[in-house]
């Protein structure tokens, strides 16, 4: 594993945006929220487009980010939260975007804190919103999440910070390939198959350190179920690794190290 830094401490929170920079909120059934997290967007960051994907919502939740701003594009009807980025990445490229800043439509992500990404912000390298140093995690999502680090860090082959935020800037050149996942990756593993196949591009992924919102932060319950798309990204991992020639004794080896790591309460990937 190559020893690349993971956690960057930001300490500039009005970083100027880079220039040619589009922000994509992928949205689902959020008209409780989406009102103010665009118009929370268009505050700090006034001069970047802002594409709200409206993946087949039935409670108003287009009318609202339009209202409040935001260009909307519409799915044709709910294909789920990787294919909403990927349409909005498509979109935001075609505008001529040389970075795409996405985060949640719940308001799990504050706007806010995107100057502290944007900060890190390179042609070569992804920038994620990192939650791991922060408390009020509930334990079955950090756990969950730890697992899928893990995993991912193998195969990108440097450490990655919590790869399951939302809240992230994209370079242009780790989105070059988006049509190879067309029909693929609907929900959440997209998010996590798009770092491993930027670092195999050479494209590094660093992390800046933000708050965690749960609980009564949130107007309704995330869609991420922790059983069932940690288990997607695993098998995403684990075909990738064998497509690589990874012996799948290996892989029996590197669960029960994994398995070892969580009774051991460790938070970082072994190198």
């Amino acid at each position: 594993m190559r020893d690349h830094s993971s956690r960057i401490p930001v300490t500039d929170a009005t970083a100027t945006a880079p220039a040619r920079l589009a922000v994509v909120i992928p949205a689902f059934q959020e008209a409780a929220t989406i009102r103010a997290v665009v118009a929370r967007v268009r505050a700090t960051l006034p001069d970047a487009p802002l594409l709200v994907v409206d993946d087949g919502s039935t409670d108003g939740t287009a009318t609202l980010a339009a209202a409040a701003g935001a260009e909307v594009v519409a799915m044709s009807g709910n294909q789920g939260k990787g294919a909403a980025l990927r349409r909005g990445m498509t979109e935001a490229l075609a505008r001529g975007a040389a970075f795409v800043a996405t985060l949640d439509g719940d308001g799990q992500h504050r706007p806010e804190d995107l100057p502290r990404l944007l900060a890190l912000a390179r042609p070569d390298r992804i920038v994620i919103g990192s939650r791991r140093h922060a408390s009020g995690q509930p334990e079955a999502r950090r756990r969950a999440n730890r697992i899928a680090d893990f995993w991912i860090s193998w195969a990108a082959g440097h450490a990655v910070a919590d790869s399951q935020s939302g809240l992230r800037i994209y370079p242009a050149a780790a989105l070059a390939g988006l049509a190879h996942y067309e029909g693929r990756a609907r929900r959440f593993s997209f998010e996590s198959e798009i770092l491993i196949d930027a670092a195999r591009a050479g494209i590094t992924t660093v992390a800046a350190d933000i708050p965690a919102l749960y609980g009564a932060t949130l107007r309704r319950p995330s869609h991420f179920r922790p059983v069932a798309d940690i288990a997607r990204i695993v098998m995403m991992v684990a075909g990738k690794l064998l497509a690589r020639g990874m012996d799948p004794a290996g892989l029996r080896r590197s669960l029960a190290g994994l398995r070892r790591l969580e009774g051991e309460g460790r938070d970082d990937p072994p190198s």
